[in-house]
């Protein structure tokens, strides 16, 4: 709900700061329907009157707009969409020759500066964690671990401001694709087999860049996850799990232990 109402109200204020902005236009009809199609997820639509513009998310396919006119009108009605973090603004008008299919690569966007966690919008740490990948850096070559045909490596770690954004590298060496279930990191002790009271607790990423499901056969795939800066106590480690989505819970685990060093070791991004 806290991010719906800090999504709205970014909206708000975009649309104040770009009235006098060229918009966006499309026209439609009340005879025919009208596509729009997004290159992701759409997150928001809002039409500025329902009564003479029905505008809607197609269940069946979450980056396709349903749009059609209830009735002709004269005067413009106004149009919002939020996809992948990107704030499209139109003015919708009436006319019998509206196309059927709009491509939204085709208009003017914004940054929504929509913010998904608590630390930078999220259009920032896009932007950031695309810089980490175009790196291509490997400074923990020691940090990784393998087993059954997958490796998992840190490849780096930066730090912007308070922010940390580790960058994960997954090896698929088999031809049977890996489907990712869980990544999950923990603060926990050093010694857990001979602990007789383990203490450890899960820690969040604020923000993942892709969000990968599935690693194919005889693939690489490199992943960013945002974290609050953090330093590890003594005797403690942090340790990222990485899951496979199997049968019977038979999935390939690894776990990769970092130490507080690494973070240290942090270069500025």
């Amino acid at each position: 709900m806290k991010a719906l109402v800090i999504l709205i109200l970014g909206i708000s204020l975009y649309l104040a700061a770009s009235a006098q902005t060229t918009t966006n236009f499309i026209q439609l009809s009340d005879t025919k329907t009208s596509h729009l199609v997004f290159p992701e997820q759409v997150d928001y639509v809002q039409a500025g009157d329902y009564s003479l513009v029905q505008a809607e998310v197609v269940p069946e396919l979450s980056n396709l707009v349903r749009m059609k006119a209830s009735q002709a009108f004269e005067k413009p009605v106004s149009l919002t969409v939020v996809c992948a973090g990107r704030i499209y603004a139109f003015e919708l008008g009436y006319g019998n020759e509206a196309p059927i299919i709009y491509q939204a690569e085709s208009f003017h966007a914004e940054d929504a500066q929509t913010f998904s966690g608590k630390l930078l919008p999220d259009g920032v740490l896009r932007n950031l964690c695309d810089q980490v990948l175009d790196k291509h850096r490997k400074n923990y070559r020691n940090r990784k671990v393998q087993r059954e045909g997958i490796r998992l490596r840190l490849n780096s770690i930066h730090l912007h401001d308070d922010v940390l954004f580790l960058e994960l590298e997954i090896r698929n060496r088999t031809p049977m694709a890996y489907d990712v279930e869980s990544a999950h990191f923990w603060i926990t002790d050093k010694r857990q087999v001979k602990a007789t009271n383990v203490q450890e607790y899960l820690i969040t990423p604020d923000y993942i860049r892709n969000k990968i499901s599935r690693i194919p056969g005889y693939t690489t795939v490199r992943e960013v996850f945002v974290f609050e800066k953090m330093t590890i106590p003594n005797q403690r480690i942090l340790l990222v799990e990485l899951n496979e989505n199997a049968l019977g819970n038979t999935g390939r685990k690894l776990s990769l232990e970092l130490k507080n060093k690494d973070i240290l070791q942090a270069r500025k991004l």
